[in-house]
């Protein structure tokens, strides 16, 4: 609706009374006698008089008028009154004079008077509101999804096979993909350990050999929603009655090669003897490796969080280069850890060297796979090097491709050593002859 006000109406009915009379024509001349001279004074003179019998003059805003006019849309107060004066000229553009214009809006009018030749004016008003289309839409929208429904319940005629039969392959397609979509973000609850002593339990799902060196124990966790809280470089503890009655446990890295599956929790072991999986694992974690062996589907087992391993203890921060060396199991959470820091954003680190060094090419079906992948997505970031040796009994020095896959230390890099215990103490001491201070390497147990 314009800002305007009405001076004048021609259809207004006149007093019969004659001095009434006078008194009205006299107020009128001066008024229009005021409008034309004020016109004229700020009109250029080549447009000449104006003659304007039973006119409407409205007075608008200078935005609504140069809205009208496509002259400016800044936007300024929205009722501004400008006064004649020598001083302040007004500008045509804002003195608007109009014969047939109502000032009213057409629904507005419409309830000044009940002539039939509003109405039409009146009902085109309507139809164009916002409100009447914004009904009309739901109205269709509602229209259609209630037949969609009808179609897709085989409850739709014949002639609408053609519509059914398009929206069911539409939704069997959305049914197609969206699964693998609402898998990845289900949503994951962290297994409490609180009771007993903070030890919660799972039942052996399943074994799996890799090669003839190691096997793979999954274990189910009481929800299939649960997954085992643990930060980086930590371990998981594992407790169960032994052959003879007695109470044996063993610490083991989580052997997560399926990213973000839950309700299960992996470990891999090593298939040699009481011996050889001491060397390798330690005493008391065998132990528990061969009560493994003997274990069956649904036996239950205790488990909870172990401790953290991973320790930088360097004096520069933050730490820009990772230099990981592994052997045998070692890689397990080496793996882990390069998921985690060489994705870009997720931490400091901008270069990461891996060494994996085995004396058997079948133990480097442990975990080569996942590491190829991620030198796929970051090679630009990530070096990795498979170096088959018999480290524990040649030297580290001796040997070219260690030499040339291990860098020299430079600040801010840190060093991690996995491996059997005879391994670590040996790649130990080849990086502090390298360069690397004792404090900046973490050797994981």
């Amino acid at each position: 609706m314009r800002d305007s006000t009405p001076l004048k109406s021609g259809r207004r009915r006149m007093p019969t009374s004659s001095s009434h009379r006078v008194t009205t024509i006299a107020a009128m001349t001066t008024l229009l006698l005021a409008s034309i001279s004020t016109t004229m004074a700020f009109s250029p003179s080549s447009h000449g008089p104006l003659n304007v019998p039973h006119a409407t003059i409205s007075m608008r805003s200078q935005q609504q008028q140069a809205s009208m006019n496509g002259m400016t849309k800044e936007r300024r107060p929205s009722s501004l009154l400008v006064l004649a004066s020598s001083m302040t000229p007004i500008s045509q553009s804002n003195l608007a004079v109009s014969i047939d214009r109502p000032l009213l809006s057409p629904v507005e009018f419409s309830y000044r008077t009940s002539t039939p030749s509003t109405l039409w004016p009146s009902f085109v008003a309507v139809v164009l509101s916002d409100v009447f289309k914004t009904a009309l839409v739901a109205f269709f929208l509602a229209a259609g999804l209630s037949l969609a429904a009808k179609v897709l319940r085989g409850g739709g005629s014949s002639s609408a096979g053609g519509i059914g039969g398009l929206l069911q392959s539409t939704k069997n397609f959305l049914l197609n993909i969206l699964p693998s979509k609402s898998k990845q973000i289900k949503k994951s609850t962290p297994m409490p350990f609180e009771g007993d002593g903070g030890w919660g339990k799972c039942t052996l799902k399943s074994k799996k050999k890799i090669g003839n060196t190691f096997t793979v124990y999954e274990f189910a966790l009481p929800r299939s929603d649960y997954t085992v809280p643990l930060a980086l470089g930590q371990q998981i503890d594992f407790c169960c009655l032994g052959l003879e009655d007695n109470v044996v446990s063993g610490s083991f890295y989580p052997y997560d090669m399926n990213d973000g599956e839950r309700g299960v929790v992996r470990v891999v072991v090593p298939n040699q003897d009481a011996k050889g999986n001491a060397a390798l694992v330690g005493l008391g974690s065998s132990k528990f490796i061969e009560v493994l062996h003997e274990m069956r589907q649904g036996d239950e087992v205790a488990l909870k969080p172990g401790k953290t391993t991973l320790e930088y203890r360097g004096e520069r921060v933050p730490v820009t280069d990772m230099v990981y060396i592994a052997s045998g199991l070692g890689i397990v959470p080496i793996v882990d850890q390069v998921k985690a820091i060489t994705p870009k954003g997720t931490s400091s680190v901008k270069v990461t060297s891996v060494v994996w060094i085995n004396d058997q090419r079948s133990d480097f079906d442990l975990a080569m796979d996942e590491l190829e992948s991620e030198y796929t997505k970051y090679s630009t970031k990530l070096a990795v090097s498979c170096i088959m040796d018999d480290v524990m009994k040649n030297p580290m020095e001796g040997n070219a491709e260690v030499e040339e896959a291990v860098p020299y230390f430079n600040a801010g890099t840190m060093a991690v050593i996995s491996g059997p215990k005879r391994f670590s103490e040996k790649a130990k001491a080849y990086l502090m002859r390298k360069g690397y201070p004792e404090n900046c390497i973490c050797v994981l147990p």
